[in-house]
């Protein structure tokens, strides 16, 4: 299981590239080359390559939920737990932003999502759309 939750922070003196790449560099011992390249083809994947250089205090709310997507997604988990996106995407709606996410081809797995039960019907729409 990969987690993307408001209380597993990026690290501040890092950009997103170098966030990403941590977890192939020293998990996988992959080379610091290969690590970066797969960060950046995941950001890309993600429509985001652009949040690569961004630093934490210099993102939004949203590209910083990329960030530690991003940072889950490369750990090549077959489930995916997003725990309260509203705490982490209070600058889109945040919905349709996991769905989009979620539907591109690259994105297989299970995606589940965890949040006060009030708002769970928003993510169940989100991910399960009729």
């Amino acid at each position: 299981m990969a987690r993307v939750a408001p209380d597993l922070p990026l690290r501040a003196n890092l950009s997103a590239l170098d966030n990403i790449a941590l977890i192939p560099l020293y998990q996988r011992h992959y080379s610091a080359v290969e690590s970066n390249r797969q960060a950046q083809q995941l950001l890309a994947q993600l429509g985001h390559a652009d949040i690569a250089p961004l630093r934490d205090p210099d993102m939004t709310p949203a590209q910083r939920f990329i960030a530690k997507l991003a940072r889950a997604l490369i750990l090549g988990r077959p489930r995916l737990v997003i725990d309260r996106p509203g705490a982490m995407l209070y600058d889109v709606p945040y919905p349709d932003f996991i769905r989009q996410l979620a539907a591109q081809q690259e994105m297989a797995g299970t995606w589940e999502i965890y949040d006060f039960s009030w708002n769970q019907a928003l993510y169940n729409q989100a991910l399960h759309p009729e």
